[in-house]
């Protein structure tokens, strides 16, 4: 991609002091890349890397879901840099906070989480997210271990991360419940739990 870089924090990006959860920055103080994930968070314009648009990403199939691992910082922004793509964009404590006010940008992570369970095999009714029927299906690429890892295990860290600072902390709670019952079926698993429990107490 020809989208600019970012520096590769280990650590999360300070918040800032002057934002405040009752009034949140306007939408047209953001500049830069905060403007960029503003705009492909309300789903009207691209991303500057690749040129995709939110709703082309969620009309992606699972298969290429699995196969792309440019896509997932996109839909899940959070404010520490990723070890995979040094280009995805940061969630400013700016844009998190116009993200937790902005009806289109709620809607939008509705429809985001709602296609992400389902490609790992999980649906969310009344707020309560448990295995979907095509569970099975979706077991070998995302709930088995390979060497001990599953990169898909990562990807759920960012996703709990993230809707804790947009705001979807009832969604956060309902799919780390979901994600304690996990090992008693795939052992392996346990070991990404300390690491999931963290970013469920983040935002």
């Amino acid at each position: 991609g020809n989208c600019p870089s970012r520096f590769m924090a280990s650590q999360p990006a300070k918040a800032a002091a002057n934002v405040s959860e009752e009034t949140p920055p306007s939408p047209s103080s953001l500049k830069g890349r905060d403007l960029v994930l503003y705009n492909f968070l309300r789903g009207e314009k691209p991303d500057d890397c690749e040129g995709r648009m939110l709703d082309d990403i969620l009309r992606w199939d699972d298969r290429t879901m699995e196969a792309v691992h440019d896509y997932v910082q996109w839909i899940f922004p959070t404010d520490e840099a990723s070890m995979f793509n040094s280009q995805a964009p940061l969630l400013s404590p700016e844009l998190a906070a116009i993200c937790r006010h902005d009806a289109q940008i709620q809607k939008n992570f509705d429809r985001i989480l709602e296609r992400f369970l389902s490609f790992l095999g999980l649906q969310m009714e009344e707020k309560k997210i448990t295995k979907a029927k095509h569970f099975d299906t979706r077991r070998v690429d995302c709930w088995s271990s390979f060497m001990g890892m599953n990169h898909n295990w990562l990807r759920i860290s960012r996703v709990l991360h993230c809707l804790g600072m947009v705001g979807k902390k009832e969604e956060q709670k309902a799919l780390m419940r979901c994600l304690e019952l996990m090992p008693k079926e795939f052992p392996e698993v346990a070991r990404s739990m300390p690491h999931w429990r963290a970013r469920a107490a983040a935002g």
